[in-house]
């Protein structure tokens, strides 16, 4: 009753999985499992914050009985974090913003001359 979208799509090429999905974890709770922390990873990577660590703390916290959500939060447990956040992410993407801006400036540069 899944439909046909939620079928693994196998063999080689764009989208196609090598093997077994990991998504599906052997039932539809382990599937909801894994996707909730395939999202936590991601909203990591997404913040900049070395994924390890985010998640150790922040399973730390929460196995302590820690009640305060918004501080577990990425972008609020980054600022008590410095120590985390991947400061490489952060120049790469502020030199592709610069290479991406003097892409965009010669372009215009070169559609006025013409």
């Amino acid at each position: 009753m899944l439909g046909k979208l939620a079928r693994p799509v196998w063999g080689w090429g764009p989208g196609a999985i090598p093997g077994p999905t990991p998504l599906f974890a052997g039932s539809v709770a382990g599937g909801e499992r894994n996707a909730g922390f395939l999202t936590l990873a991601s909203s990591a990577l997404r913040n900049n914050l070395d994924v390890w660590l985010y998640v150790k703390d922040l399973l730390d916290q929460l196995l302590s009985g820690s009640t305060d959500y918004d501080r577990l939060l990425p972008w609020n447990w980054a600022a008590s974090h410095p120590e985390a956040i991947r400061t490489y992410r952060v120049e790469e993407r502020r030199d592709r913003s610069d290479r991406q801006s003097a892409r965009r400036a010669n372009r215009r540069k070169a559609s006025h001359s013409a």
